[in-house]
């Protein structure tokens, strides 16, 4: 698989397909049809937040740096022989960007990655070939944020003794946070152009979970420049707070008002919501407060697309999208 993340970085456990392409309308209407987006792909395009992407990274990577050395940390305390295992495509630049830090303390963790969908679970046929491979070792998946904690439940429903680790999550399910703070990891605002050019993960017959290679993006491919950016930085120590108590619930009572009672129609946290504007068709987005500078993208994107914006101070998460 000719990904663009350095070899030595990451060991991918997926397949190459051809999935069904469809545009963001066509998909919308198939999943109100009852369809699994997981047998739906919509191609990419070159980056909606590419130039906020490249201007905010010097600001964002050393607060990134301290997240990425707490969840190391927090993993080092409570294991002694790890073997990483990220959540293509999410936890995928998280990892590196652990395994990174690891090594820089001394520690080598071995890494792979495998694809876990919402509704389909965990591609069973990669876990496994993870765990013949390191029979020894405690497994840590890795994610880059929560929004409803919806993967988490997917994970438990598919292996027992979950351990989760995410460098945000204001959903309050992992096992280790760098912080509960809803904040903008970097990579959340960019898809296959910072995760090595691989596709969002999609179903394939019954064997692994399956990608493409974006080829057409790789003048845009700014993989190696995060990856690189946040490891250099020197990390800002990041405060991990409480863990929130059942936000989605409180979240949801908000879009209520907005005549939305169902959690398949909400996409809480930032993360969540910067991709559900890429690649959904929202109907309204909600925001904790104006011009903050995790959420900004989110304002002006939603402003060029006539996305309507309210503003809810006691909104659990920085940022939530409505869906139709």
């Amino acid at each position: 698989m000719n990904h663009t993340f350095p070899p030595q970085d990451v060991t991918f456990h997926l397949d190459t397909g051809s999935p069904r392409l469809v545009s963001v309308t066509e998909k919308e209407t198939l999943i109100h049809r009852g369809e699994s987006c997981g047998t739906l792909l919509v191609p990419e395009e070159a980056p909606v937040w590419g130039e906020h992407f490249d201007r905010t990274l010097q600001t964002f990577a050393p607060r990134t740096a301290g997240l990425v050395a707490g969840v190391t940390r927090q993993i080092m305390e409570h294991h002694a022989a790890p073997v990483l295992v990220s959540l293509a495509r999410g936890g995928t630049p998280a990892v590196v960007l652990i395994r990174r830090e690891a090594r820089r303390l001394g520690l080598d963790w071995p890494y792979h990655s495998v694809s876990i969908m919402r509704g389909e679970g965990l591609d069973v046929h990669a876990y496994r070939e993870v765990l013949g491979a390191h029979p020894e070792r405690e497994v840590v998946f890795v994610d880059g944020w929560t929004g409803q904690g919806s993967i988490q439940a997917a994970l438990n429903a598919s292996v027992s003794g979950v351990r989760l680790a995410v460098l945000s999550d204001p959903a309050g399910v992992s096992t280790y946070a760098g912080t509960y703070e809803d904040v903008l990891i970097p990579h959340a605002l960019l898809n296959a152009t910072v995760c090595g050019l691989l596709s969002r993960t999609f179903l394939q017959g019954r064997g692994r979970h399956a990608v493409i290679l974006e080829k057409r993006l790789k003048e845009h491919d700014r993989t190696a420049a995060y990856l690189d950016a946040v490891s250099h930085a020197t990390p800002v120590p990041q405060e991990r707070g409480r863990r929130p108590g059942n936000p989605v619930a409180y979240t949801l009572a908000i879009a209520g008002m907005y005549g939305v009672t169902d959690s398949h129609r909400i996409t809480p946290s930032v993360g969540e919501a910067s991709r559900a504007l890429l690649r959904r068709a929202p109907c309204e987005l909600l925001l904790r407060q104006w011009g903050h500078p995790d959420t900004q993208h989110l304002e002006d994107v939603a402003r060029r697309r006539g996305v309507a914006v309210y503003v809810h101070s006691d909104l659990p998460y920085q940022a939530c999208i409505l869906m139709q």
